[in-house]
């Protein structure tokens, strides 16, 4: 990784940028934009400068017919949702390494040719799912397959936060999140939730609807909150609450096993059995888990090694939203292959 570019410098953009410019100060920087009207950031998203100028922080800013004089080598992918599979299409010609920010996408319009180039070229492509290398549920996955406590039970996944809250620099009302355009709602943005759980429990089979608000309680013309259940391969059923409206904010996985209940606190970063915090995690600040996520990357970019956040998982976390979304519009249970 010498010569990244950067499609994107919105939040989620700048704040790679920041990580790989700490990790490797060796990495020569460029970016492609098409517009210019984010903030610079910082780490707690404050606003550092009502503008961010790509000259002033390093980033060379080129053209896509530049890609192969400055001998780019990988490229991150941090524009809008409703843009990435076209930008990696169009970046696949260069048989560069990619870098997807998450969710792969808002339908699946082209994935699948995106897919059979990736495994055409044998392109080495990552989705940013950074909660998969988080300590504790890797340790929650041990405990699992372990059996320590028994079977499991039922599990409860809960993310909550409040949308106005979510980018307090922003208006959220033209933000990426309350805009189905650009891949909004609820569901794509709280992906992560249903990637961790098919990490624990594999793939699910089943979709369980149980509500979905699309009334324009905060005026988005996407869903703001939704409840339903999967039932997984391993005859597990969870249950999620991804909501944007409540103002508590709450993040957490709920698991009762057999002769055990088991609590993640993802806000806190504490691993509860019983009535007792057993494990304190590794990661100390949100940004941790990123430079951890982004260091992995990498690696796996440099030695040719996979990835714990693979094309295919990233497919089938998107397949799975979009069943899901239908399931509860209809208000029907959908049987997964």
């Amino acid at each position: 990784m010498k010569n990244v570019l950067f499609l994107g410098l919105g939040s989620i953009g700048q704040r790679h940028y920041r990580n790989l410019k700490r990790i490797d100060k060796k990495i020569n920087f460029f970016c492609i934009r098409e517009k210019s009207i984010s903030p610079q950031l910082n780490n707690n998203l404050q606003v550092v400068k009502k503008k961010f100028y790509p000259k002033t922080m390093g980033i060379r800013e080129i053209n896509w017919s530049q890609i192969e004089s400055f001998k780019i080598d990988t490229a991150f992918i941090t524009n809008p949702t409703s843009l990435h599979v076209k930008t990696a299409i169009r970046l696949s010609k260069y048989n560069l390494n990619l870098y997807i920010e998450k969710p792969l996408s808002n339908n699946l319009n082209k994935v699948h040719l995106l897919n059979k180039i990736i495994k055409k070229k044998k392109i080495k492509c990552e989705i940013g799912f950074q909660t998969r290398y988080d300590d504790l549920l890797i340790k929650l996955k041990d405990i699992i397959k372990s059996k320590k406590y028994g079977e499991v039970v039922k599990c409860n996944i809960n993310h909550c936060h409040y949308l106005p809250y979510h980018h307090k620099y922003e208006n959220y009302k033209t933000s990426y999140a309350s805009n189905k355009s650009l891949g909004g709602g609820v569901l794509l943005c709280f992906s992560h939730e249903i990637d961790y759980a098919n990490y624990l429990f594999g793939k699910p089979k089943k979709i369980i609807p149980i509500s979905i608000n699309s009334k324009r309680f905060l005026d988005i013309d996407v869903e703001s909150s939704v409840k339903f259940s999967l039932e997984y391969h391993s005859n597990i059923i969870s249950t999620f609450d991804l909501d944007f409206i409540k103002k508590k904010k709450t993040r957490n996985c709920q698991i009762q096993f057999e002769h055990e209940y088991v609590e993640w606190d993802l806000n806190k970063n504490i691993l509860f059995i019983g009535d007792k915090k057993i494990h304190k995690g590794k990661i100390n600040k949100r940004n941790d888990l990123f430079i951890k996520s982004i260091k992995k990357v990498k690696f796996s970019f440099s030695k040719n090694k996979n990835s714990l956040n693979t094309f295919e998982n990233a497919f089938i976390n998107l397949k799975t939203i979009i069943k899901i979304k239908k399931s509860l519009i209809n208000k029907k249970i959908i049987n997964l292959h």
